[in-house]
Formats: C-alpha cells, structure tokens, sequence
C-alpha cells in the first residue's frame, strides 16, 4: 500500500545540545495533508520492518472502508512510544469502528506479547488540533484554571479527582511559559514534560526557581495521586487544596517573572 501522492508535508524538528548525546533530539511532529505512502511514515518514524506493516495493514484498512485520511500526524523521539494519527471525514461512531477494525487488524498481525513500539489510530477530521506556538500556552492555562473551579463547584468525587488534575495542567502550562522566557536555559536534554520543567527552573540558581519547582511537583504528584489512587476517598477538600496551591503557584510564577523581567 502505496497511496496517492502527499499534497503537503509539514516536519517540525527540535535539536537540543550536541546531537551525539542521547536525548539530544526532543519530540518531533510531522503533518502529512492528504493520502500519505507508506514509506513516507516508515521514514518520519524512523521505524523496523514491523512498523512499515503495521503501517500498510492501517492504510489497506481505511481504504478498504472508503475514507482515506485527510491529515496524518505522526509524533515520535524522546523516549516516548512513536503515534500515528489518521484523521479522516467521519463522524464519532464510524471513527470508533474504524478505530476497532484497526486495533483488531494490528493485533492479528503483531502476536508478540511485547507492543510493537507504534501506536495506531482512527480520529474525526474536526478532533484535530496543529502544533500550537508558545504563545497560545496563556489562553490554555487560563481555560484550565477555570475548568479546575468548575468542576470543583459541580460536586462529586470524580469531578473532584479532575479538578486537582486540571490544576496541575494549569500550573505547567504556566511553568512550561516561563521556562521557554529563560532563553539562556533552554538546552534541556530531557525534552518536554515535568522533569525538563523542573530541572530548568532549578537551574535558574535561585530561592524563587527552586521553589517554583517544588510546588509544581507538589501539583504533580497530587495530580497522580487523584488519576490513580482510586482505591482511596476523595473528598472536596483535597480538590480545594490543589485549587489554592494551584493559585499561589501562579501567583509565584508572576512574581518570579516580574523580578526577572521576563513580562
């Protein structure tokens, strides 16, 4: 399975400190518009033999059922697990059973008990989102922060559980904001995600970066702990915290900008 020519490649690539080291590469996306060949994927992903199968069996299948994806997106490095994403012109139910008939043609072909380090999957055309600037990083922690008070006002364990987790996802977003304003501390070889946060704002060398790091892993584990310590009750009051910690971090945050004149 060959497809049709690629309208459009789009292939956005980070290079962190010497490209020798491990981890130097950070995550790296690649936007294919229209009906994209195999060995164009196999290419973005770097992949084995089995990832160019796995990647043929996904396309025959979603020829075979008529809708040929209109945007692929495929995401990989940083030690994270490689995806592939198909978006195609379909409402939710029929992306579901294409989804199903993709898992289901993946598991005949890959028998291994180990995962084939890929994973597949069948999204609606109006689920996608493009790779946002930093700049949008504001808006998002806004939208979070009053996602994490809403669904503490709704009541209910769960919505509880959430709230904490949404002000966690506030507060890095914050932190994520900050981080790429140090300029001069963006040769992190971890990548993205919470430890690349902390281990820049450590590196600022001061009482206000270090304590910044604290309290968002503070927010973290808090957040781990409401997703899956399921087995332990959840009351209004562990959210409500988060929700204040959540608040002071942001309040920290814009003092520590202001004295680095970051604003």
């Amino acid at each position: 399975m060959t497809g049709t020519a690629p309208s459009y490649v789009e292939t956005s690539l980070r290079l962190s400190g010497n490209p020798g080291q491990p981890g130097a590469f950070l995550p790296t996306r690649t936007e294919i518009t229209g009906m994209p060949h195999a060995h164009a994927l196999v290419r973005a992903l770097s992949g084995d033999g089995i990832a160019q199968r796995c990647i043929e069996a996904a396309l025959r299948v979603l020829v075979q059922a008529g809708h040929q994806p209109v945007r692929t997106v495929v995401c990989s490095g940083q030690g994270r697990q490689a995806s592939l994403d198909f978006y195609v012109e379909a409402d939710v139910v029929a992306c579901c059973e294409l989804d199903g008939a993709l898992q289901r043609q993946l598991a005949s072909l890959c028998t291994s008990v180990l995962p084939p380090g890929l994973t597949l999957s069948v999204r609606p055309l109006g689920t996608y989102v493009p790779d946002c600037p930093p700049a949008g990083e504001h808006g998002a922690a806004e939208r979070l922060r009053r996602c994490a008070g809403d669904l503490l006002c709704r009541g209910g364990e769960m919505n509880q559980r959430l709230s904490a987790v949404c002000a966690y996802l506030a507060a890095l977003h914050d932190a994520q904001a900050t981080a790429d304003r140090l300029g001069h501390l963006d040769q992190s070889l971890l990548g993205q995600g919470q430890e690349a946060l902390s281990w820049r704002l450590r590196r600022h060398r001061s009482v206000e970066g270090r304590a910044l790091a604290q309290a968002l892993e503070g927010l973290s584990r808090a957040a781990d702990g409401a997703l899956h310590e399921l087995g332990k009750p959840y009351g209004a009051d562990h959210a409500r915290y988060q929700l204040e910690q959540m608040q002071r971090f942001r309040d920290q945050i814009e003092r520590f900008r202001s004295a680095c004149s970051l604003e």
